[in-house]
């Protein structure tokens, strides 16, 4: 099978490099240092000086005079393969003077190549007049039949130079004039910057999601996904490319070579297909596939960048189709199960070119609606059997899915600490997606049937876990617990965050069968990338006597084999779950760092706790840090060292309930991100590090 674009390949853009500086990275790239006009940036009257204490104006003028931190928006594309070398780049805003790129993990390393923000329109209109001057000589160049290439290129470079042009500013006249001719482009100042970057992944590179982080001058960026991949990759061709003398209107060799160069769009699957989306844009690919091959078409996009805090919805919804060579429609997907990337199962019918056709579900895009499309005979892992298992021990795992070598792992080892885990499926073509599994440090049981009734409940122990499956449409299942009296008594279920479609509801019933309690969704703002929050979770007094009955059933009236839970039942455990953000700090030497504690209080704890740093660098302190009782958050401040630190210092913090027996709630604070969905609902996204970057900022 082969992958190709349909529409006529562009040439990608050349960038000018700048002047090389020191990095704690090795050797990078940055632009110089730019210069602030507090004039520019803040208008106050005089007159109203006269009233405002000497203090607060000089307060206003330092900090007019200290630039934002950085803000990356995109990264596109945003992954690749292990062991190539790929050109990428970062858009946001507040980009000036970048250092350096950290990236999570080993094995991959990243030069800066340039800078690029559009200058003001009267600084653009300059360029055009420069640029008129020297068009005579620059058409005499162009005529010259006896200039190389090479030299043809060196004149047109010292001319530009002898205008107080260069090809960057040329440039800019090019992309400033495209995108106001756009109408259909959404000019957003939050992505409105570019650093254009060169990034190696080397061949031992771990595959997988990371992190990466720009820093510059003004400080560390937010971190953002991107992906180490295993199969080959390509980007669609760029919509808009920039060549100097085509620009200009030189004819030359050198226009041919480029574009011979980025026709080189050709790609054998298994393969990966970065791209993005614009305004109205329709991406089509077209493969060649064999009659009887199981394609399975699995498109990110959502994934790679969760959440967009000025759209409706809330993130780039991916819409793919496949169509056969006469162009009929064969599949369709926006989602695949609840989650908004969209995945296709096909099953090829005969010999032929087909084609696939990606966009945004309403038809908006921009710069940041990216996407990584894999496409060929994949491994894909649909489920998964049990869905946990203990801390520490060992499973034996079933297998659903397509393309897998394999339908069980025996002896599988789990980890000793609880948690939810990744599990992925081998296939002749790598390794699978992943799945998520929940590891947990409780007695486990399974369910047995038939327990469609009260009459016939399983007995579950306390505490105790049971896998169970709503097996078919309107199935029910109950459990008898046997608790203490006085004490909360919590049951919980592990579905939907596992992958599974189940629905779930609790109801809780005493013993003489009247419900004392209800629980269909129970929103955790700390459950990340979920939405709908369909994990029933329900705490309750029991009775005098202690026993109660539980049931478990789907609220769409849904079942299946795929309809899998986990009911974990804990008595007297009161629990909060703790997130920092934002997840990039920034401090001058020897001030302080602040960071806000979210906190998740649950089974009605509502004490204060104690956050402490844990295994602190050198020279980072925290002090009578403390979220109130009953308050969900607290800004906490770091102490940092007097000196600059060479690279962003990774911490990590922890949180003790203040109660008799503090080991029985201490718990990890896990970094993450505030993220806004469509303009109002927060989501605590985890990230892979807290870190502080401690650097002296440009006056």
């Amino acid at each position: 099978m082969r992958l190709r674009k349909i529409s006529t390949p562009l040439k990608r853009a050349s960038f000018t490099r700048i002047p090389k500086t020191s990095s704690p990275w090795g050797e990078g790239k940055c632009v110089p240092k730019l210069k602030v006009d507090l004039m520019k940036q803040a208008y106050i009257p005089v007159r109203s000086l006269a009233f405002v204490p000497m203090t607060m104006v000089l307060f206003v003028f330092a900090n007019l005079a200290h630039a934002a931190p950085p803000r990356i928006g995109f990264v596109y594309p945003a992954g690749a393969r292990a062991g190539t070398t790929i050109e990428a780049e970062f858009g946001g805003q507040y980009l000036g003077e970048p250092l350096g790129v950290m990236v999570s993990g080993k094995g991959v390393t990243v030069r800066i190549v340039d800078h690029n923000k559009l200058p003001a329109a009267a600084v653009i209109r300059d360029y055009r007049d420069k640029l008129k001057v020297i068009q005579p000589n620059l058409r005499e160049v162009g005529q010259d039949a006896n200039l190389s290439v090479t030299a043809r290129r060196a004149k047109i470079e010292r001319l530009l130079a002898e205008a107080e042009l260069s090809e960057k500013k040329v440039r800019q006249i090019d992309q400033y004039t495209r995108e106001r001719a756009d109408l259909k482009r959404q000019l957003n100042s939050q992505i409105g910057e570019s650093v254009y970057l060169r990034i190696k992944v080397e061949d031992d590179a771990e595959p997988g999601l990371r992190h990466c982080r720009l820093l510059t001058a003004s400080g560390l960026s937010n971190p953002l996904r991107f992906v180490i991949g295993t199969l080959p990759e390509g980007n669609e061709p760029d919509p808009w490319s920039f060549d100097l003398p085509t620009y200009l209107g030189i004819t030359t060799g050198f226009n041919a070579v480029q574009r011979q160069l980025s026709e080189k769009r050709t790609i054998l699957p298994p393969a990966t297909v970065n791209g993005r989306i614009l305004p109205g844009e329709v991406d089509e690919f077209t493969f060649k596939a064999s009659g009887g091959d199981q394609v399975v078409l699995s498109l990110q996009a959502r994934n790679l960048i969760p959440y967009l805090a000025d759209a409706v919805p809330g993130w780039f919804q991916a819409v793919i189709s496949l169509h056969d060579p006469d162009g009929t429609e064969l599949a369709f997907a926006d989602d695949y199960r609840f989650d908004p990337d969209p995945v296709l199962f096909y099953k090829i019918p005969r010999d032929g070119e087909y084609r696939i056709r990606i966009h945004d579900s309403i038809y908006r895009g921009r710069e940041d609606f990216v996407y990584r499309l894999t496409v060929g005979e994949l491994p894909f892992l649909t489920g998964i059997s049990p869905l946990g298992g203990k801390a520490g021990s060992e499973v034996d795992l079933a297998l659903s899915g397509g393309n897998l070598t394999e339908r069980e792992l025996t002896r599988y080892p789990l980890p000793e600490t609880p948690g939810i885990i990744e599990i992925t499926a081998p296939g002749e073509a790598g390794l699978s997606n992943a799945v998520f599994f929940h590891v947990d440090d409780v007695p486990e049981g399974a369910e047995r049937e038939e327990n469609n009734r009260l009459g016939a409940s399983n007995k579950v122990a306390v505490p105790g876990l049971i896998n169970g499956v709503i097996d078919s449409p309107g199935d029910v299942d109950f459990y008898r617990v046997e608790a203490g009296g006085g004490r909360p008594l919590t049951a919980e279920i592990f579905a939907r965050r596992l992958g599974s479609p189940l629905d779930a509801n609790l109801t809780v019933y005493d013993g003489d069968g009247r419900q004392i309690a209800w629980n269909d969704d129970f929103d955790n703002p700390s459950a990340g990338l979920t939405t709908h929050h369909a994990d029933a979770r329900v705490t309750v007094k029991p009775p005098g006597g202690g026993l109660c009955f539980v049931r478990v059933a789907d609220t769409q009236h849904r079942g299946g084999h795929a309809f899998r839970y986990r009911l974990k039942i804990t008595q007297g455990s009161p629990a909060f779950a703790l997130r920092a953000t934002p997840s990039s700090l920034n401090a001058r030497p020897g001030g302080t760092a602040q960071v806000t504690v979210h906190v998740v209080r649950l089974d009605g704890f509502e004490g204060p706790i104690r956050v402490e740093l844990k295994d602190a660098p050198k020279g980072f302190t925290l002090n009578n840090a403390t979220i109130p009782a009953g308050e969900d958050s607290a800004k906490i401040s770091i102490g940092v060292p007097n000196r600059q630190t060479e690279m962003p210092a990774q911490i990590a913090l922890h949180g003790t309930a203040e109660m008799k027996d503090p080991s029985a709630l201490m718990f990890d604070v896990v970094p993450a991100e505030d993220m806004t969905q469509a303009f109002i609902r927060h989501h605590f996204v985890p990230v892979d590090a807290l870190l502080v970057n401690v650097r002296r900022p440009p006056e």
